[in-house]
């Protein structure tokens, strides 16, 4: 949260107009170069000016005219249709994301409580295909929240196979009225539904999507996109906040064998101990399919051809390493 001008500790850059917060932003942020930045190699040399008085699109089009430099946070079908007339190119970053469905166990009845159909509906969901057709091939399979060879990856875990018989065999005795799963997601995730609901329909299911925003009563999956901003912490990050006792996407009865592990987690400080009991957790999540495990989308971005850009996999955007090369003549 930024609500006053700078200097704001030994960062990069110093705040030197407006006001950035989680409910409040100024038409215009300024930041200027920390003239006494600790790091040399690191040093801006130039300000930045965060406008956020233009529209996505109006965004979109300057960056492509090289008015703006960078836009960040592009959708999936944003990036496809972006047209940079030469002055601009979309920059693509695997990054510490993941997008899962978070089953509803809280609805009256639901069979989403039982972990055999939940491990089917894994089966079912063919993830290269998902990510070539629902994400333009911008996404990188994960066996379940952490990526391998990050910090805590199981690198025995692989994501699961597709089994389109086993699925099939297992969602025809579960009690799904009507065989129809009614799935909730944002607007941008579009491509992606559209290719589950081909993945669900061959093991015997019907998907009624819902783009609305709206938290529908009776729904099956909420699609759920997230990012792990730690450096060695994936579990404080992200698995608390689908299954700890106060995670915003939970849905359903607290899970006691996630909370015991999460508690021998904040009890274990020292390495490399506690990297094992973050592999615990992974493992914990995948076999019990505690979510349908899809995939960890690309950060994406519009970045003037004039800009050296560099993307952290993080989300953050520091931009300490953007440089703009100067205008020849």
């Amino acid at each position: 949260m930024i609500d006053a001008p700078g200097p704001w500790g030994t960062g990069p850059f110093v705040l030197a107009d407006g006001i950035s917060t989680l409910t409040t932003r100024s038409p215009q942020v300024i930041m200027e170069p920390n003239e006494t930045y600790w790091d040399p190699a690191r040093k801006p040399t130039v300000r930045i000016v965060y406008d956020n008085s233009l529209s996505k699109e109006e965004a979109l089009a300057a960056v492509a005219e090289g008015k703006v430099d960078v836009v960040l946070d592009l959708t999936i079908d944003e990036a496809r249709r972006f047209d940079g007339r030469g002055k601009a190119s979309v920059h693509t970053k695997p990054a510490k994301t993941l997008l899962a469905g978070v089953f509803n166990q809280a609805k009256p009845n639901s069979p989403w409580n039982d972990p055999d159909l939940r491990r089917a509906m894994n089966q079912a969901i063919d993830r290269k295909k998902l990510i070539q057709q629902g994400a333009n091939g911008w996404g990188t399979e994960m066996p379940a929240f952490i990526h391998p060879g990050r910090y805590g990856a199981d690198a025995g875990m692989k994501p699961y196979a597709l089994d389109v018989e086993a699925a099939r065999t297992v969602i025809a005795k579960a009690d799904i009225p009507n065989h129809e799963v009614m799935l909730l997601a944002a607007p941008e995730w579009k491509g992606v539904v559209e290719a589950i609901s081909a993945d669900l329909k061959a093991v015997g299911l019907t998907v009624k999507p819902d783009y609305s925003k709206t938290e529908l009563e009776g729904w099956d999956i909420k699609l759920v996109w997230h990012f792990d901003w730690s450096p060695q912490y994936p579990v404080g990050v992200v698995h608390r906040e689908f299954f700890g006792k106060s995670g915003a996407f939970r849905s359903g009865e607290e899970d006691a064998g996630f909370d015991a592990l999460y508690d021998k987690l904040l009890r274990t400080p020292h390495q490399p101990a506690q990297e094992q009991v973050v592999k615990e957790v992974e493992r914990y999540m995948f076999d019990h399919a505690k979510a349908l495990f899809l995939f960890s989308p690309f950060n994406l971005a519009a970045v003037s051809d004039r800009c050296d850009f560099t993307a952290y996999d993080t989300c953050m955007s520091e931009l300490a390493e953007t440089r703009i090369r100067p205008t020849p003549g």
